[in-house]
């Protein structure tokens, strides 16, 4: 019987993934559901501590990104203030 912290998902998994488990389950004496469960919860954190390393890639980017534009910007103006001096004819 499920407790109040508890819900239910119910997914498919490949036969061979299962004989796994139940085999692995069997010859360390684990509940099924708490190796499931520990799996899962080691993959989401594991997950979310990639995700949060690209966000912080991408955040100190940003700057570096930003100053690189902005002295191109300053080049870019320069150039094209040239340009507009120059006799094209």
């Amino acid at each position: 019987m499920m407790n109040a912290n508890h819900a239910q998902l119910s997914v498919n998994l490949d036969a061979k993934l299962v004989q796994e488990i139940k085999t692995y389950c069997e010859v360390y004496a684990l509940d099924e559901n708490d190796l499931i469960q520990d799996a899962l919860r080691e993959f989401m954190v594991t997950r979310q501590a990639k995700v949060d390393g690209l966000i912080s890639g991408y955040a100190e980017m940003a700057s570096i990104n930003s100053q690189i534009a902005a002295e191109f910007n300053e080049c870019e103006c320069e150039a094209y203030a040239h340009i507009r001096t120059v006799d094209l004819s």
